[in-house]
């Protein structure tokens, strides 16, 4: 018989005074292994790259299956998060395919995108106070 994690990646870690009870407990209120609970976390801080291929396909292919169904509810805004998740995966590393300099730029222009998006919404908080006082 096999043992457990035969075959993958070992190492011993050293854990904080108190942080092997605090796994065990979330391990067990989710009903997994410290095991799989810590790879679970790990997993979430440090994703799978995405290949920029693979990314690309996926996102012509929902675009696809969206213009089959059309009047769907949302449609859209799930693929432009789908987009934005891409964008932000090739400015964070997860999309490697992509040379520094290349990924410098994406940066650039999703903070900017950002920063006026944040720019957006305060115009829009704005003219909803002068509505409201407008109507009072």
């Amino acid at each position: 018989m096999a043992r457990p994690g035969r075959g993958s990646d070992q190492f011993p870690l050293r854990l904080p005074d108190g942080l092997r009870d605090r796994i065990k407990t979330a391990a067990e209120n989710s009903g997994r292994s410290m095991n799989a609970e810590i790879v679970r976390v790990l997993e979430e801080k440090f994703p799978e790259p995405w290949p920029l291929n693979v990314r690309i396909g996926y996102l012509t292919d929902l675009l696809r299956a969206l213009r089959k169904v059309r009047g769907y509810e949302g449609a859209i805004d799930a693929l432009t998060d789908e987009i934005l998740d891409t964008v932000e995966g090739i400015a964070s590393g997860r999309v490697p395919d992509l040379d520094e300099e290349t990924r410098g730029k994406v940066k650039d222009i999703l903070a900017d995108w950002y920063q006026g998006r944040a720019e957006d919404e305060e115009d829009r908080s704005h003219w909803h106070e002068r509505d409201d006082e407008a109507q009072t």
